[in-house]
């Protein structure tokens, strides 16, 4: 039997043990309370709202981390470009978005314990407001069967100045592929047109993917567009002035030869290779509307319903039946500028003219000049040279159309 006092001694010494214990490990119960409680407190992501105004950047944080990586990306397409801060804990996008896409947020960001979490969230994109939105129309018409000198022509309702931006988005593709470019008449209107005439039978299609695309300082597209054409029938038109007749050939063969009146010297037709624009079965026309004469006095006056007129510029330029011309068809220049033809030979060219089709004027006195210059449609395209239609181009260069 142990003595009672032997008991007491090693109680004592175990109660000091626990005691000197307890106190000596309150600094490491800290730390390690503190390690826990960070990791209670899990990363977040902050900014994500549920829909981003157009034209605003995404701004993403994640307080109190790290982050290693974003992705922003679009339910088809690829991810947006943006940059992440100084701090390392947030990151703002540099790409475009997308007006009314959705958009899937991932980010990986590390903790303070370097600890990695993935955060993840959504958020969709307004539209762009109508009073910043490109809108256009396109030319020719979707479906549409048209010459082999038919440009595509687009037609802002704006004034672009990232003309680099929305040329890049304007895509031309065909069946047989050609060399073509992009050519700017102006601010408001760009034309594409191959390198030589498209050959008869191409299928062609136009998308223009400006959704989203920064087209001035405040301005940018909306949406897309798209059309589809055909080439059909190879139809050129030559006009000798001196000789006054208009010989037309259809896929390369003869196949019609006409007397022909152009205009008086005074009111000479210009020179030049004009596009077929649009035909009329009677159009009203006025010298008064031709900028010659409002006074019915005058000679010049004339105010008449002209059948079978075929526009080759918004000029006034038209090819047409003139039967009050008939007896000078073929011998002498009496028109106001306009191409007369007979009744019978007008209505014939009028039935075969489709958008596109060539109409070239020779051995007359007057230039295209001031048209071309003033971007006139019917004589924008083909009386510049190749080099100079390219210099036309934001981008300064010819493409080749995509295989279709």
């Amino acid at each position: 039997m142990r003595p009672r006092h032997s008991f007491r001694r090693v109680a004592l010494v175990l109660s000091a043990v626990v005691l000197l214990a307890s106190c000596g490990s309150s600094g490491d119960d800290e730390a390690t309370a503190e390690g826990p409680k960070e990791q209670r407190l899990p990363l977040h992501l902050e900014g994500v709202a549920a829909e981003l105004e157009f034209g605003a950047p995404v701004e993403l944080s994640v307080p109190g981390g790290q982050i290693d990586s974003v992705e922003v990306a679009p339910e088809e397409g690829e991810p947006v470009a943006g940059e992440v801060g100084d701090d390392g804990s947030t990151w703002q996008s540099s790409g475009d978005l997308v007006p009314g896409g959705t958009y899937a947020v991932t980010v990986v960001a590390s903790d303070r314990l370097g600890q990695e979490h993935t955060l993840t969230d959504s958020f969709a994109v307004g539209a762009v407001p109508d009073a910043n939105r490109l809108t256009l129309s396109m030319q020719p018409g979707d479906g549409a069967v048209v010459g082999v000198g038919a440009p595509v022509t687009v037609r802002f309702d704006q004034e672009v100045t990232e003309r680099e931006n929305v040329e890049q988005a304007m895509q031309v593709s065909s069946n047989p592929q050609v060399e073509g470019s992009w050519h700017w008449v102006s601010g408001t209107e760009a034309h594409f047109r191959p390198k030589e005439y498209w050959p008869s039978g191409t299928q062609v299609r136009v998308d223009l993917a400006l959704n989203g695309v920064q087209a001035g300082e405040e301005l940018w597209g909306g949406r897309s567009y798209d059309l589809d054409f055909t080439v059909g029938k190879d139809q050129v038109a030559t006009v000798d002035a001196a000789t006054h007749t208009m010989t037309l050939s259809v896929d390369g063969q003869p196949a019609a030869s006409w007397d022909t009146s152009l205009g008086a010297p005074e009111f000479a037709t210009r020179n030049g290779t004009y596009i077929v624009l649009e035909k009329f079965e009677t159009r009203q026309m006025t010298s008064c509307n031709a900028n010659i004469t409002c006074d019915p006095n005058n000679p010049e006056f004339y105010d008449l319903e002209v059948p079978n007129s075929v526009r080759l510029t918004w000029s006034g330029t038209f090819v047409h039946s003139a039967s009050w011309s008939e007896g000078s068809q073929g011998s002498e220049n009496v028109s106001h500028g306009c191409i007369n033809l007979s009744a019978a030979n007008g209505a014939t060219f009028f039935q075969l003219a489709q958008y596109g089709d060539i109409v070239t004027v020779a051995n007359s006195t007057r230039g295209p000049e001031d048209l071309v210059e003033r971007g006139d449609p019917g004589m924008a395209d083909w009386n510049l040279t190749w080099e100079q239609y390219v210099a036309g181009s934001a981008l300064g260069e010819p493409v080749t159309t995509t295989a279709l």
